[in-house]
């Protein structure tokens, strides 16, 4: 696909309207995005701030990029429309509504109005949807050692019903007498009860919307390994809706994820949803990861809620930022700040190998 310079209207002299006109030649040009995402990228500048220009770029991609390819297609697009930095400098005027030029002419009916209709067959939560990333068996091997030292390592605790041990703390008089029968009744060896470890759980819950897409193929193949190595895991993804993988992905081959990959988010509400469907899921055994950069345009609120109801019903809540890893990150993002109070630990995808050490730190 070849990018040409794009035209820059009239009302595309402020920063809210470049940024209309930036999602309209994306969208003319092969983007799934619409009125909704022009929204969100509106959102996502006032959310992060336009001190940087490189947080404002990172905001933008995030929002309005869904599959891999895309993302050469918007940095050079990027260059184009936000190339004067002093722009970008600028105090950011809230969005007006300027926002109603997004529809283009075939979205308009001939009375001028919008046509909701086509803009919802258009451009929905199903429309938008892009394939997961292909789980590999082969690039497993590194990480299987990695979820195999997770699993071991993470101790939660004994369990609270006697078993057989070898050092356990009392005398098995049953065991003891079932043994001597192999040696002509005479009990050579001493049987013992004791209370074994528990074995943890897992429970992964995947940002699977636009802003993952870069770092979703690294992730799933850490939940693929974790799921080979224990039954006691459960792994969800979610976008516009909330969906499980486990099976799918113990067999390294995802089916049609549909609205529950490559969309929007809204991780509080979707959070909440989780909660109410699968917190019998959750215990004191379950360690529960949320893979997610808290790029949120809900309520803080909402997401604060959620995280505290996971925290409780854990063991320990572990939140994985990719963007955690950036040197001199700081979460300022409104999702993050409300999502910090309630997390054991904040970790980068970088730190995956090290997840074992991580854990045990937390509980």
């Amino acid at each position: 696909m070849t990018v040409i310079s794009p035209h820059l209207e009239p009302d595309a002299g402020t920063l809210s309207g470049r940024v209309v006109a930036f999602c309209r030649y994306l969208r003319e040009h092969g983007f799934r995005i619409g009125i909704g995402e022009t929204e969100d990228a509106l959102r996502a500048i006032d959310a992060i701030g336009v001190a940087n220009r490189e947080r404002c770029r990172a905001g933008l991609r995030a929002v309005v990029c869904g599959k891999h390819e895309e993302l050469r297609i918007f940095e050079r697009v990027f260059a184009a429309f936000f190339g004067a930095s002093e722009l970008i400098e600028r105090e950011y005027t809230r969005p007006a509504p300027e926002i109603e030029a997004v529809p283009s002419r075939e979205e308009r009916r001939p009375d001028g109005n919008v046509n909701w209709e086509a803009l919802v067959a258009k451009y929905s939560a199903v429309a938008g949807h892009s394939e997961a990333p292909v789980i590999s068996r082969e690039r497993s091997g590194n990480l299987l050692r990695s979820v195999d030292a997770l699993v071991r390592m993470v101790a939660l605790g004994h369990s609270r019903r006697w078993r057989p041990q070898q050092r356990g703390h009392r005398f098995n008089l049953r065991g003891t007498l079932r043994a001597s029968l192999h040696s002509g009744g005479d009990p050579v060896r001493l049987r013992r009860l004791g209370h074994p470890l528990r074995n943890p759980r897992f429970v992964l819950l995947i940002d699977g919307s636009r802003s993952m897409a870069e770092h979703a193929s690294e992730i799933l193949q850490f939940a693929y390994a974790l799921v080979r190595r224990t039954r006691r895991a459960r792994v969800f993804v979610f976008s516009t809706e909330l969906g499980e993988i486990t099976r799918g992905l113990y067999h390294a081959k995802l089916p049609d994820l549909g609205e529950s990959w490559g969309g929007g988010t809204r991780i509080g509400a979707t959070l909440h949803h989780f909660l109410q469907k699968h917190a019998s899921s959750l215990n004191d055994d379950t360690v529960t990861f949320v893979f997610s950069d808290g790029l949120d345009f809900g309520d803080p609120g909402v997401l604060a809620a959620a995280a505290s109801q996971l925290r409780r019903r854990s063991a320990a809540l572990i939140w994985v930022n990719p963007d955690a890893g950036a040197p001199g990150y700081v979460p300022a993002t409104r999702g993050m700040r409300a999502i910090l109070p309630f997390a054991n630990a904040l970790v980068s995808t970088t730190e995956l190998p090290k997840l074992a050490t991580v854990v045990r730190r937390a509980i």
